[in-house]
């Protein structure tokens, strides 16, 4: 049985989070930009993916939300975020400045193209301008908005 268990993890593929992706869950421009966040969450509560996301991800997502949102509705994003691993910056630093000196990104987008570096995992992002830069990094992203049926198809088969 255990070594089971080690199979399926072994399937599963590690992700980075955009926080454009869990602003949408609370606060989507649009329907399709909000399901499609959902099924990104999905994919991590169902255990199909492991996802990281560097720690800058809570400043971002609180910076974003409390124009629309209320203290009491940040307090309730915060206790419900789905199972992210937040990766400190001392970890990512270095990769992340060799990779803006890279791709000239904006200094939020390569801490997470930084975590993917160092994971070895897949970008997934609403934000185009980050999916190019990640790129241009040699990182695999997919702009979700355009390329959700291959994100979907890409990611292992995942049944929706």
């Amino acid at each position: 049985m255990k070594n089971s268990l080690v199979s399926v993890n072994a399937l599963r593929r590690k992700v980075v989070i955009d926080a454009s992706l869990i602003i949408d869950l609370y606060a989507a421009p649009s329907e399709e930009r909000a399901s499609i966040a959902e099924e990104v969450v999905t994919w991590i509560t169902r255990g199909i993916v492991d996802a990281f996301a560097p720690k800058l991800l809570i400043v971002e997502v609180m910076g974003v939300l409390s124009r629309y949102l209320s203290e009491e509705e940040l307090d309730l994003v915060l206790d419900t975020l789905p199972s992210i691993r937040l990766v400190p910056e001392e970890t990512i630093y270095e990769e992340a400045v060799r990779i803006a000196r890279k791709t000239g990104s904006r200094a939020a987008d390569a801490y997470y193209i930084a975590v993917a570096s160092i994971i070895n995992g897949v970008l997934l992002t609403n934000d185009r301008r980050q999916a190019q830069n990640a790129m241009k990094a040699g990182i695999r992203a997919y702009y979700l908005i355009e390329e959700m049926e291959r994100a979907r198809q890409d990611l292992s088969h995942l049944d929706t």
